[in-house]
């Protein structure tokens, strides 16, 4: 991981660690022939650096497990995209994808991805009693890129 400006395309399905500072974001795991990762629960982020200020577009393709949740999107704490009300899908094949487009400023910021539900946050989101982390969504893709003017 650099300390200089973030070199895009972020793709957090490309590597693993991510080639970002990311935190909320599981290890690529892969089934069914299907490559994917954990995000978890309450949100999770990633680190962008900008060495000026650029319009950046954020594509995520989310498998959700729990009927009813609300997926919002925000950069250095402001509300840029939000989807509410996202069905229940089915495992490794009901990917949806979300966009949003964004001004983001020159220097550090946080793209914070955050959930309205997750497992273990209450006894009616647990799906996987086992696991202690916050499970929310499954991604298969999650790339932030440079959008054209």
């Amino acid at each position: 991981m650099s300390d200089g400006p973030t070199a895009f395309p972020v793709d957090l399905m490309a590597l693993d660690p991510p080639a970002v500072p990311a935190s909320g974001v599981r290890p690529v795991e892969r089934a069914a022939g299907t490559a994917f990762r954990w995000l978890t629960g309450p949100g999770a982020s990633v680190r962008l650096t900008l060495d000026a200020p650029r319009r950046l577009r954020l594509a995520l393709s989310v498998s959700n497990p729990l009927e009813g949740q609300t997926v919002t999107v925000s950069l250095g704490g402001r509300t840029v995209a939000r989807y509410e009300n996202l069905p229940a899908t089915p495992r490794l094949t009901g990917f949806v994808p979300l966009a949003a487009e964004f001004d983001a400023p020159a220097g550090p910021s946080e793209l914070e991805i955050s959930f309205s539900r997750y497992n273990r946050r209450t006894p009616e989101d647990t799906f996987a009693p086992e696991d202690k982390e916050g499970l929310a969504v499954m991604v298969n893709a999650f790339k932030v890129t440079q959008s054209s003017p």
